[in-house]
C-alpha cells in the first residue's frame, strides 16, 4: 500500500472591513481569497520529501504536482486534512478543470487523537511534543505568512523548512499511533502475498493472541509484533473448533 503523508500552508483571506471585532464581511469584501501557497509530501518509508509552492513555480503547476502525487496514492495521511488540506485542494483540482484523483482511503491523526486520548490540547505541536518526537519549526506568527504574500525570500524559506518538518512530524506521529488506528485500510488487501499479514502495517509477523468474543460470535484474536496492532481472524470460530476433542478438517 501506498501512503503519502501531506500538508499544506494557505495564505488568509484578503478583505476590506471597518473594523476589528464582530465583523460581517459580505462576499463583495472579499479583495483575494484564502489558497494554497505551498504543499510538502512524502511517501512513507522513503527519504525525500516533495516540496513545492507559487513562489518556485506557477500556481496551477504547483497544484497538478500534489494532485499527481495524490492520484497515485492508496492512502492520503494528514492531520485534519479531512475538515482542511483534502477540501482547499479539492477547490484548486476543480478550479483547473483536473478530475478528482484516483479513490485514495483517509488517514487523519486529529481523528486519532480525539477518539482515542484525552490530551490538554490536540494540537500537533502540542501532542508531538508530549510524546517527544519533536515539535514544530518556530516563526514569527502571522508576519511569516505576510512576508510570503510580499515575496520575501528569507520568509518562503522559513515557510519551506515550516511546511517540510510539519511532515517529518507527521510520518513519526502516524508511525507512533499506529496501533491505535482502528480505522486504518486494510495492508491484506493491497498485497500479494498468501501469508497473513498486519492490517496496519503489512507485517508478517502475526502471531495468535487468543480469542475476541462479540455477543454472539468468537473469532481467533492476533496482534502484530512490528507495530503491536490487534485484530482478529474474518471467519468465526464454529461450535466444532470450540469442542476439544472435534477435529476440523481444512479444505
Amino acid at each position: 500500500m501506498r501512503i503519502v503523508h501531506l500538508d499544506i500552508e494557505t495564505s488568509p483571506n484578503t478583505v476590506y472591513t471597518w473594523g476589528l471585532f464582530k465583523q460581517n464581511v459580505g462576499i463583495n469584501q472579499i479583495v483575494d481569497p484564502g489558497r494554497t501557497i505551498c504543499w510538502a509530501a512524502k511517501w512513507h518509508g522513503k527519504n525525500k520529501i516533495h516540496f513545492d509552492s507559487e513562489h518556485e513555480s506557477t500556481h496551477r503547476a504547483m497544484v497538478k504536482g500534489i494532485w499527481s502525487l495524490m492520484n497515485e496514492a492508496d492512502a492520503v495521511c494528514h492531520y485534519n486534512g479531512a475538515r482542511f488540506d483534502v477540501p482547499t485542494l479539492n477547490k484548486e483540482f476543480l478550479k483547473y478543470s483536473l478530475q478528482p484523483p484516483a479513490p485514495y482511503k483517509q488517514i487523519d491523526l486529529l481523528k486519532v487523537v480525539r477518539k482515542q486520548f484525552k490530551h490538554t490540547s490536540n494540537k500537533l505541536d502540542y501532542i508531538s511534543q508530549q510524546l517527544g518526537i519533536g515539535e514544530k519549526v518556530k516563526h514569527m506568527g502571522h508576519d511569516l505568512w505576510r512576508g510570503c504574500m510580499d515575496g520575501d525570500e528569507s520568509a518562503w524559506r522559513l515557510m519551506k523548512k515550516y511546511n517540510i518538518h510539519d511532515v517529518r512530524l507527521l510520518e513519526t506521529l502516524y508511525t507512533r499511533l499506529l496501533p491505535w488506528i482502528t480505522t486504518h485500510p486494510n495492508y491484506a488487501l493491497y498485497t500479494d502475498t498468501d501469508r497473513p499479514v498486519c492490517t496496519n502495517c503489512g507485517g508478517e509477523k502475526v502471531h495468535r493472541r487468543g480469542i475476541e468474543r462479540t455477543k454472539t460470535q468468537q473469532y481467533r484474536r492476533f496482534q502484530c509484533i512490528e507495530c503491536r496492532t490487534w485484530m482478529r481472524s474474518r471467519m468465526n470460530i464454529t461450535p466444532a473448533e470450540k469442542r476439544p476433542n472435534v477435529l476440523v478438517q481444512v479444505p
